[in-house]
């Protein structure tokens, strides 16, 4: 499957089983789903590779139904919405646990401005991680989209071990400031949000 088959042939071959068809799918679309979900993540590899690699196991395991689906990308973006959303309500119920009242009464009118707001936070992640320099935003990609270690990164770009550490620490704090100030999200959520970072 060297050549980019239509999307309607991959979903009959996997629906069929062909494990040549799920290959050629996970190695198209994984990369991009990483993108998608690590700046949701808050920028966490773990919990990013758990989240892609659910949503391809879940494909797999529904593969009959592909051949109903119009766009694969579109399917694949909406299950990891869905996953994220989940866990994003998980959290914050965890966050929230102390004070049930106080919940259920955000509950009401809150629930809608979540889901605008994990829409548009999306977006707004990937125009802070846009606005970051040539070379921070290099470096910011090739350890959390290609996976390199700061070693791997100094040699390939011909710099020190420090100084991928520290315009990756400065690319990763630039992403944040951003956030917090254009997401809109509420403090406590953002706290949770960025833990992983500290």
């Amino acid at each position: 499957m060297s050549s980019m088959p239509s999307e309607t042939v991959i979903c009959e071959r996997l629906a069929a089983g062909d494990g040549d068809a799920f290959t050629w799918l996970y190695e198209h679309y994984q990369p991009k789903l990483f993108l998608f979900v690590f700046p949701l993540t808050g920028f966490s590899r773990q919990d990013t590779d758990e989240v892609v690699q659910d949503i391809f196991v879940k494909l797999w395991l529904r593969k009959e139904t592909l051949v109903t689906v119009q766009s694969l990308q579109a399917y694949l973006f909406m299950m990891a919405k869905n996953r994220l959303y989940d866990l994003r309500m998980a959290a914050a119920r965890q966050l929230k646990a102390r004070d049930v009242l106080a919940q259920q009464q955000e509950d009401a009118h809150t629930d809608v401005q979540e889901k605008v707001q994990f829409n548009e936070y999306h977006e707004i992640a990937r125009k802070a991680i846009a606005r970051l320099t040539p070379q921070r935003r290099r470096i910011f990609l090739l350890r959390n989209e290609s996976g390199l270690s700061l070693d791997d990164i100094a040699t390939e770009l011909h710099i020190s071990k420090f100084a991928v550490k520290k315009q990756l620490y400065e690319a990763v704090r630039d992403v944040k400031t951003y956030l917090k100030k254009h997401a809109g999200l509420d403090a406590a959520l953002l706290a949770l949000i960025f833990t992983s970072l500290k």
